[in-house]
This record gives structure tokens, sequence and C-alpha cells, in this order.
């Protein structure tokens, strides 16, 4: 697959899924189902933020010449700029609360999400390594 079809997925992916964040982060606080797990909400945070990073992160590594603590770094700070951005305005303008722990479970799913896109590029790699 050459780079410019692998930066046009992962930026199509990339968008779609910074997209889906804030359709479910501006959804009514009713109309999201609760269930009884502790800390649930953060876990998703986590997790949004996470696939999130690990889309941008590869977009990075396809797209620029950054090496691997820029592109933690540039992703990680994205997470924060999105997360707060998005608390913000559940703060101000959703029916909803900004919370600080949110924005710290958006800024480490960031993190891990690049600290983790390596494995994933390698694992990438080695499918189409094997299916040529």
């Amino acid at each position: 697959m050459g780079n410019n079809r692998k930066t046009y997925i992962l930026l199509t992916l990339s968008i779609a899924w910074a997209l889906l964040i804030f359709y479910f982060c501006s959804l009514s606080s009713d109309k999201i189902p609760t269930f009884r797990i502790p800390h649930l909400d953060k876990v998703t945070h986590f997790g949004f933020f996470f696939v999130q990073s690990v889309f941008l992160s590869l977009l990075f590594n396809f797209q620029t010449r950054k090496s691997y603590f820029q592109i933690i770094l540039l992703s990680t700070l994205l997470a924060f700029l999105y997360g707060g951005v998005i608390e913000i305005l559940q703060s101000k303008f959703f029916d909803r609360s900004g919370d600080l722990y949110d924005l710290i479970a958006d800024i480490l799913g960031g993190f891990v999400g690049a600290m983790i896109y390596p494995t994933i590029l390698r694992i990438y790699h080695k499918m189409f390594k094997t299916c040529k």
C-alpha cells in the first residue's frame, strides 16, 4: 500500500474518530446509559483518546520525518488540546459538566496510544510482509 493511500486512510480514520469523540462527549447526560461500573466514564475517555492517538501517531509516522519522541509528544499534546476543548465545551455549551479527571484520562489515553504505536506498526509490517 502506498504512502499516499496510507495517509488518506489514516487521516480519514482520525477525522472520523475525532467526530465520534465529539458526538459522544456532546450528548446530554440523560441520553448516556448508566452502568454500575466505577469510573467507566474515565475508561471510556482513555479508550477514545487511545485510539485517536494511535491513528494520529501512525499518520505522523507515515507523513512526517518526526522522531519517535516527537510523535509521542505531538500526539499527547493533541490529546490534551482536544480533550481540553471538549471539557470546556461540555461545561459551557452542552448539558454536561467539564471534568479535570476526564481530561487526565484523555491525556493518558493519548500518551499510551502514542507509546504503543510502534508495536502496532511492527504488527502491520509483519502482516503485510507475510501476505506478499
